[in-house]
């Protein structure tokens, strides 16, 4: 049956799934944003065809939240190590300013961080093992809610700096007033978010080679 004819429901997980794709493909390339989504939707047709054959379907909401959640960090790493590679190899050169060494290395543990804390109190919620009297109040909102924040703003901070440095800072913010016991992730998401922003700054800043100015190969 062609993906185009499945029967997508709201309430099965896919549009959020879809949703997670466009996010973390921003600022790609267009061909691969619409090779990304093409792979998910292919993988979406199946698992429902699937569930529909044996009749589990009821469960694909939970099932597709459990695996998006775990997934995060796998998606974050390809964005940030292997997409950018495929870009440059596509088409020469890249739009966004190149990461270093030490951006990368700052910018995924960062986002890796978020990701894990993301996952840790999402999933019991979703798989209904969520406690909460271990943690009352607005605290797993709020957290859940600054990690995907610092999440989303690492990952903008690839083709857009600045403006992922920027989103860096109110998550950052949010997460720790609901959990200021853990300063050193939130600080550090700071750290990376304004590295990126200052290697932007230093590369807009830096004097052309007079060969790259003239196109030279």
């Amino acid at each position: 049956m062609p993906t185009s004819r499945l029967p997508w429901r709201g309430g099965d997980g896919s549009a959020a799934v879809r949703g997670w794709v466009e996010v973390y493909t921003v600022g790609l390339p267009a061909e691969m944003r619409r090779r990304r989504r093409d792979e998910v939707a292919g993988d979406l047709a199946d698992e429902t065809l699937d569930a529909i054959r044996r009749g589990r379907r009821r469960g694909l909401f939970r099932q597709r939240m459990v695996r998006l959640a775990s997934g995060i960090p796998a998606d974050v790493l390809w964005r940030l190590v292997d997409a950018p590679r495929m870009a440059q190899a596509m088409h020469g050169s890249v739009p966004w300013v190149p990461l270093t060494r030490w951006t990368l290395a700052l910018s995924g543990i960062a986002a890796v961080v978020a990701a894990g804390g993301l996952i840790i109190v999402t999933l019991p919620a979703l798989t209904g093992q969520a406690r909460p009297d271990l943690w009352p109040g607005w605290g797993p909102v709020g957290f859940a809610l600054g990690s995907l924040i610092v999440l989303l703003g690492v990952v903008t901070s690839l083709p857009w700096p600045r403006l992922g440095g920027v989103l860096v800072v109110p998550g950052a913010v949010i997460g720790f007033l609901a959990s200021p016991w853990l300063w050193g992730s939130w600080l550090l998401a700071v750290i990376a978010g304004a590295a990126r922003a200052y290697q932007a700054e230093d590369d807009a800043e830096r004097p052309v080679p007079p060969g790259v100015a003239g196109g030279a190969r």
